[in-house]
């Protein structure tokens, strides 16, 4: 990850995912008024299916 760029936490798997290389390939999605950032097109589709269990405190990301 460039370091010069900020990170955000993938909140399916919990990898640390560079926002801007993120949003330039579409790994992005919004839920509850907040941007939420994927490290690969896998956990962007899960999300979008249940992004209600990824949000819930009680969630523990799978990495």
């Amino acid at each position: 990850m460039n370091q010069e760029h900020e990170a955000a936490t993938d909140p399916v798997c919990g990898m640390a995912v560079d926002i801007v290389q993120a949003a330039a390939a579409g790994l992005t999605a919004e839920a509850a008024g907040t941007r939420y950032y994927f490290c690969g097109r896998g956990c962007k589709l899960e999300f979008g299916d249940e992004p209600e269990k990824y949000l819930d405190p009680r969630y523990t990301p799978s990495m």
